[in-house]
């Protein structure tokens, strides 16, 4: 086993090395060419050359390696950094969407308070319109009686300003009615003339009564003058 073992070594380091199998077994030297025959150069440069550049394919692809561990890192970085952007700006978005849903509703609520507000001032111009043609309508109620108050009261003063003229139209038209007859007569003297009037006849009883009616146009008439 040990000398197994040692078989490459022996092999590559030492060109005359002949394993024992071979000594053994004679028809296998036939097969067998040592190094040194001239038809078969020695492998050992070849072997050489292909192990260095195993050996550089190998520091190529180690390097290859590192490099892309480096890539895949700093992608897995960019891509942890472009994950934690992205929910940031997912974070902003949802803020900004509330944002905007409270300025609709706030924009609403406004534009529903200010309907409300325009409804209000239209009701209440309307009702201010109304009292006011209720206000005219009743001070045209009250000018109306009250110009038939003054007209009712201008009619009175009239008829009593007649009444005391007809009652001192009367009483003049008595007085020539009673003066008359004894001037007509000649009677003087207070006795004739007293007598003449305690004469009563129809036409001057018809007259007192028409000078009572009188008397009363005039005692209305004081009345309205000393209001």
């Amino acid at each position: 086993m040990a000398a197994d073992a040692s078989l490459p070594w022996k092999l590559y380091h030492n060109p005359h090395f002949l394993p024992d199998s071979l000594h053994d077994s004679p028809h296998l030297l036939l097969t067998y060419e040592t190094p040194t025959s001239p038809l078969h150069p020695n492998p050992l440069p070849t072997v050489m050359g292909d192990l260095a550049l195993a050996l550089a394919e190998i520091s190529e692809l180690r390097a290859e390696l590192d490099l892309e561990r480096r890539m895949r890192r700093a992608a897995e970085s960019l891509a942890k950094s472009v994950a934690r952007e992205l929910a940031d700006e997912r974070r902003a978005r949802a803020d900004a969407e509330a944002e905007m849903a409270r300025c609709r509703e706030a924009a609403d609520r406004a534009v529903r308070e200010a309907d409300e507000d325009r409804r209000m001032l239209k009701l209440a111009e309307a009702w201010r319109e109304e009292r006011v043609k209720m206000k005219l309508a009743h001070a045209a109620l009250v000018l109306e009686e009250r110009i038939q108050e003054v007209a009712s009261n201008a009619m009175q003063k009239t008829s009593e300003v007649h009444c005391v003229a007809a009652a001192r139209h009367g009483r003049e038209r008595q007085g020539r009615e009673i003066e008359n007859p004894h001037i007509r007569r000649g009677i003087n003297g207070f006795v004739e003339f007293s007598r003449a009037f305690r004469v009563r006849s129809p036409g001057l009883g018809r007259d007192r009564e028409r000078g009572g009616g009188d008397l009363e146009c005039e005692r209305a008439h004081l009345r309205v003058l000393m209001k």
